[in-house]
């Protein structure tokens, strides 16, 4: 079994569940008092800085190194890979829609329909995120694990390691 870029793969699904942990909190606090606090406005910005971080480098990490791996056992244009692709594109999509909803109440007394607009956004970009997260924990990895030679999990980690900052990576 080889599951070295695997391991790796899921040490940062790990880090976006504390994320999202921290944004489901920060949307339980909006909701509960409608308001924008500099704690909330912290929060918001940590959730921010690890989309766009982190979160699309990892996507880098599937998409150019992992996926085109695959293709020798997985179709890349239909079934699993082709889903996961799609699901980049939705949360990328919910990540703006989050963004945007944030900078309406940054500025401080922002009206009922901007936190509702806030909320809206950040359950659905985590809902994504976490069914995304969760496809590839029990489907594709478990897969992967199992049909993916030791010396090209070697490879793939090798190259995840020093995978090239987002938006750079080869095929992305």
């Amino acid at each position: 079994m080889a599951d070295q870029c695997i391991q790796h793969l899921l040490q940062e699904h790990r880090a976006a569940e504390e994320i999202l942990a921290a944004l489901d909190a920060l949307l339980d606090s909006v909701e509960r008092e409608r308001g924008w606090t500099r704690d909330r406005g912290d929060t918001f910005a940590r959730v921010q800085r690890f989309i766009a971080n982190d979160w699309l480098l990892h996507e880098c990490k599937e998409d150019a190194i992992l996926f085109p791996a695959l293709v020798g056992f997985l179709p890349s244009d239909v079934g699993p890979l082709d889903v996961l692709r799609g699901e980049f594109a939705s949360i990328t999509a919910e990540a703006g829609r989050l963004a945007q909803a944030g900078a309406a109440l940054a500025p401080g007394d922002a009206p009922p329909k901007s936190f509702q607009n806030f909320l809206r956004a950040g359950r659905a970009f985590g809902q994504l995120l976490r069914d995304h997260i969760y496809k590839e924990d029990r489907v594709l990895f478990p897969m992967v694990a199992r049909y993916l030679p030791a010396e090209k999990d070697a490879e793939l980690l090798a190259a995840m390691t020093v995978c090239c900052p987002p938006g750079k990576c080869a095929g992305a």
